[in-house]
């Protein structure tokens, strides 16, 4: 606890005292008290929320890296949260990461009420761990700038210590205290163990609800009243819906203007005693009595929120689109297809998606409609087949495709958004898979289009092709006399399997770009697993599978 504790708010000053640049490990802080300034490194933090609003953040990347500001913002936000009011010089090349590389105005230890207010907030837990309460888009922000990272060092205020809880009595605390925000953006309910472990765009779901409400700030409501106020107001969005939003296009700076200017313009036409949301009142979550808190439309927040990025001093909706648009995934180029048997491998090239990496991509096979001749009708296609295929592969075999001519098209994907879809392949031919009606080998627990290995644990693990089989040997040495039939359908998943295992159960695992297993368990029942990008559990067995496959009409 030496030099974590930067003291308590109170009367006197604050005193200055600091932490380990880069700590081996979270620092402990159980000794932190409510009004206590601590100074983190904000990788340590643990948030207490699922989602972010992806466009607030959007808007501060986009002012930090493409701002018209004469000092940088992310100083000026840096020193807010620092609880040093503003910045007041910034040197040359200066970093978030250099703090003696730019002042702000208010010097370590001569804080005032003032510039605590605005201080992001905290709550230790159990085992001195800090949980963020507010926050989470500017650490975030932090995060994710090129000289910040999880590494970067801020201070946040303690609202409350909770460290000499369990687990389970802590998050009941939280749940009272409304020290936790455990919906999504759907409204769906998250335990507190789906929660991110790290602020970070990748660590977040996006809350569109939350964007739109955050550019109504001191429009419709004031902001500050309570944490994750945003979230009350977007689940009236959401679950209210005061506004018809079919039409919002986040792409466009006019029609997100449109949006704004019709909720906040239903927020303030609210009652201060109609419940928003959680037993919450209007007047409880900061609505403003008049539109723009009575300004006129060319003056007031509304005005400097409609300037387009084109202008001095670009409105906060223009940077995030700005942003949005430097860094999303252009158009990739046309992928090609090369075919074999019943296959067909695309490969792409990756496309430029500005700062923000490509993360995967969604691959698509589609059959060459064949022509009408003289008014006869063509014979039915085969359906499209869709791919998700995480980065950074560049290429997908499609497995038991039906014979005919087909083109593919890719779209890639990144935080940011999606690229446009490419331009089709050449088209290419693909003959019929032959029909080797091969059976399985009990004996050699091998089969045509399969094979297996003994687990440990004595189970067999394999992995199946269409129309092949899979049964697998124990680890002690004993031959399971067992045989799986299975029958490859248009998706590559199997049906009709039928399995029986002497001494446990056998479990299929996916081959690099091949079909998807069969399991068949010890009471002689079968499980096809379906292709999916993530992890299923069969047979006691933890299966990671990294392309999800389907099949479209």
């Amino acid at each position: 606890m030496a030099a974590l504790l930067l003291g308590t708010l109170g009367l006197g000053t604050v005193a200055t005292l600091t932490a380990p640049a880069q700590p081996a490990q979270a620092a402990d802080y159980t000794g932190a008290q409510a009004g206590d300034l601590v100074d983190v490194r904000i990788g340590d933090v643990r948030p207490t929320q699922p989602a972010l609003g992806y466009d607030e953040v959007f808007y501060k990347l986009g002012r930090y890296t493409m701002g018209k500001d004469a000092i940088n913002k992310k100083f000026g936000d840096w020193c807010e949260a620092n609880g040093q009011g503003d910045v007041a010089s910034a040197k040359p090349g200066a970093r978030l990461d250099d703090p003696t590389s730019f002042t702000c105005t208010v010097a370590l230890g001569a804080e005032t009420a003032d510039t605590i207010a605005p201080m992001k907030t905290v709550v230790v837990g159990p085992g001195g761990t800090l949980y963020l309460t507010d926050g989470h888009h500017t650490l975030t922000s932090f995060a994710e700038t090129p000289d910040g990272g999880l590494d970067l060092h801020v201070r946040l205020r303690v609202l409350g210590n909770l460290s000499s809880l369990n687990e389970q009595q802590f998050w009941a605390k939280m749940i009272e205290n409304k020290w936790t925000w455990l919906r999504g953006p759907e409204g769906d309910a998250v335990t507190p163990e789906q929660l991110p472990k790290n602020v970070g765009l990748a660590n977040f779901r996006n809350d569109n609800y939350r964007s739109v409400l955050y550019f109504g700030r001191d429009i419709g409501y004031t902001s500050g009243s309570l944490p994750f106020q945003e979230f009350y107001w977007g689940s009236w969005v959401r679950d209210a819906k005061p506004v018809d939003l079919s039409g919002w296009d986040r792409g466009d700076l006019t029609s997100y203007l449109a949006t704004v200017r019709a909720l906040t313009t239903a927020q303030t036409g609210l009652a201060d005693g109609a419940v928003v949301d959680s037993g919450f009142t209007a007047a409880q979550l900061g609505k403003l009595g008049q539109w723009n808190d009575g300004k006129a439309e060319g003056k007031g927040e509304w005005s400097k929120l409609a300037k387009p990025y084109s202008d001095a001093k670009p409105g906060k909706i223009a940077y995030a689109l700005e942003y949005r648009a430097a860094n999303l995934p252009v158009t990739p180029a046309a992928p090609t297809v090369t075919a074999a048997a019943g296959e067909a491998t695309v490969s792409w090239s990756v496309p430029a998606s500005g700062d923000r990496p490509v993360t995967g991509y969604t691959v698509r096979l589609d059959p060459v409609q064949p022509a009408v001749v003289d008014s006869v009708a063509a014979p039915a296609a085969s359906a499209s087949i869709v791919a998700e295929v995480a980065a950074p592969a560049t290429s997908h075999r499609f497995t038991d495709v039906p014979a005919g001519e087909y083109t593919a098209t890719v779209i890639a994907h990144n935080l940011v958004g999606d690229s446009p879809l490419s331009p089709a392949s050449e088209a290419v031919s693909v003959p019929a898979k032959p029909d080797t009606g091969a059976s399985a080998d009990a004996d050699s627990g091998s089969s045509a289009g399969a094979d297996a290995s003994g687990t440990a644990d004595g189970t067999s693990s394999g992995s199946a092709n269409a129309g092949g089989s899979n049964a697998g040997g124990s680890a002690d040495g004993s031959n399971a006399s067992a045989s799986t039939q299975s029958s490859g359908s248009a998706n590559g998943s199997h049906s009709g399997a039928d399995a029986q295992a002497a001494n446990g159960s056998s479990a299929g695992a996916v081959k690099p770009g091949g079909s998807l297993p069969v399991t068949g368990a010890a009471d002689g029942t079968g499980l096809a697993v379906a292709g999916a990008l993530g992890i299923a559990i069969v047979g006691g067995l933890v299966l990671l599978i990294s392309v999800r496959t389907r099949r479209e009409a």
